[in-house]
């Protein structure tokens, strides 16, 4: 007769990692296909590792131990189960069961998978032929080995009743795991659905401030009055030119998927930059200063990085007060990354609107998008770096840029 106390211990061995799954995946808030995918495979192989281990019940632990196999067939993971048939098959030839019956059985599990797994019963057909196949395994086994009696069969009625038992509560676990993954999908796509709505409302709040400008300039024009008229164009034609600015820093942000890495020189981009808006920081009695070593080489997209660079400094002139602008572009290397600072004498932003810098159509312009910082700390983002900023009101502002540096080869 088999050991109560053994099969209890099989039992607990058999749980125990699909517990720690389901806790796992209950408490996980980043839910993701890839992630749930490695810890049900964990599991499955755990399970199979604890049993083989520490589980014994002789031949009729070819029902229980099997269970992980069923599993990975009811998940769709059909290369688990192969695997694991393997291991399992190496482990059951000691207890003489034939390779041949063996390699049939998990054989016609395969095709069965194979044919009927989008089907809507196959759950209930795949248990019913698995513990249909592995009874009649463990019998015929039986039959040859030791023959068959009254303490055999009761024993394997034991077990199967067991192994019944155990699937059907995994399964039903198993059924609630696969609604906790609806619901997240569910989660997701409302949560686009709200940010898209967001958008949108942001973007037709942005396009109504200049639009109004316009309509309200065109209703004051007098054809019959040229003269009058004739100031009025500049600034309608001003606010047209905002208006497709708003548009098209929209359409185009987020849209930037990956970067074109090339080993650059960062000294030498701002050197480039300084002298691009050189001419325009004269204009407004403003000036740069530049503190950093000749050569410094990073990997990185060129035309991205200048274009971040040009948008922070084209910022801290539009922050000039009455005083003359000063920014300092500070350049230090550090042992794995590049740490580029930017610090200006402009008028600040205060702690409140510091906390929302970077967010999507925020701005502290009376012209601005609000998609500036936004387009900036993406491209960082791409480049594996981080952006921050320091400031205070009537004070000035410091951005902190850190970008790795070049791979060593």
């Amino acid at each position: 007769m088999i050991n109560l106390e053994n099969i209890f211990v099989v039992i607990i061995y058999l749980f125990f990692p699909f517990l720690v799954y389901l806790v796992i995946l209950s408490y996980t808030t980043n839910y993701s296909f890839e992630r749930n995918n490695f810890y049900l495979t964990l599991s499955l192989f755990s399970t199979t590792f604890l049993v083989l281990r520490y589980g014994d019940i002789g031949l009729y632990s070819y029902l229980l131990y099997s269970i992980p196999i069923l599993i990975s067939f009811l998940t769709n993971k059909y290369k688990s189960a192969i695997l694991l048939s393997i291991i399992l098959a190496i482990y059951f030839l000691s207890l003489d069961i034939s390779i041949y019956l063996l390699v049939i059985e998990n054989f016609l599990y395969f095709l069965f998978y194979k044919k009927y797994f989008n089907k809507k019963d196959f759950p209930n057909k795949m248990i019913l032929i698995f513990l249909s196949m592995k009874t009649s395994i463990i019998l015929l086994t039986l039959l040859k080995y030791e023959g068959i009696n009254i303490i055999n069969i009761l024993s394997l009625i034991i077990i199967l009743l067991i192994t019944k038992i155990l699937v059907n509560i995994i399964k039903f676990f198993l059924d609630k795991t696969s609604k906790i993954k609806e619901l997240a999908d569910m989660i997701k796509e409302l949560e686009k659905e709200k940010n898209l709505k967001v958008s949108i409302f942001k973007l037709t709040h942005e396009l109504k401030n200049p639009l109004a400008v316009c309509n309200g300039y065109l209703d004051m024009m007098d054809l019959s009055n040229l003269s009058k008229s004739t100031k009025y164009f500049n600034i309608v034609k001003d606010e047209i030119k905002r208006s497709l600015s708003i548009i098209n820093d929209f359409s185009s942000f987020g849209k930037i998927k990956n970067i074109e890495k090339e080993e650059i020189d960062i000294c030498y981009l701002i050197e480039d930059i300084k002298d691009t808006l050189d001419s325009l920081y004269k204009e407004n009695n403003a000036k740069i200063i530049t503190n950093f070593k000749d050569e410094i080489y990073i990997e990185a997209d060129y035309n991205r990085l200048k274009q971040v660079f040009i948008n922070l400094l084209k910022n801290s002139l539009e922050a000039k007060t009455s005083a003359d602008l000063i920014v300092k572009i500070l350049i230090r290397e550090l042992k794995e990354s590049v740490k580029v600072t930017i610090k200006d004498n402009g008028c600040g932003i205060s702690k409140d609107a510091l906390k929302h810098l970077g967010e999507t159509f925020f701005t502290t312009k009376s012209n601005g998008t609000g998609l500036g910082l936004s387009y900036c700390q993406e491209i960082i983002t791409l480049h594996k770096g981080n952006i921050s900023f320091k400031s205070e009101k009537e004070k000035g502002t410091t951005v902190t840029i850190i970008l790795p540096k070049e791979k060593k080869s």
